[in-house]
């Protein structure tokens, strides 16, 4: 059976072709590295976390950073270029929060979209002894 031919004029009574399927979202890996912090005085320590989706980096992607293990919300921040984003943990000094970062260090969470699955990971905090003055 051959294809259907149509005059030029009828080609705008023809059916739109069928959108092409959805991709599924592609699964994602989040990993925080292990950190070093203060935590005299409240905790302060600077956090990190990897995005990729098949050993690729995920780039331009918002990460929430947490305080222990999905303790209170600490904040956000991007991806880069890289799939890296990093958090300036500053001084938490709030006392609960600090010990939940001394104890339980920090939780790094990954939503997801239409294009990636979530994924989350946590990274411990070891203390930052200052030798010296």
């Amino acid at each position: 059976m051959s294809p259907k031919r149509v005059s030029p004029e009828d080609t705008k009574s023809q059916p739109a072709p069928a959108p092409a399927p959805a991709q599924p979202p592609q699964p994602t890996s989040l990993k925080a590295e292990t950190t070093k912090g203060q935590f005299a005085g409240g905790l302060s320590a600077q956090g990190r976390a990897r995005l990729t989706c098949k050993g690729k980096p995920v780039p331009w992607q918002d990460i929430e950073w947490y305080a222990g293990k999905h303790g209170e919300l600490l904040g956000t921040s991007q991806t880069d270029a890289r799939g890296i984003a990093e958090m300036e943990g500053g001084s938490i000094s709030g006392i609960f929060t600090s010990i939940m970062g001394e104890i339980g260090g920090y939780s790094v969470k990954y939503l997801g979209n239409d294009e990636y699955l979530p994924s989350e990971d946590h990274g411990r905090v070891v203390p930052l002894f200052d030798i010296g003055s």
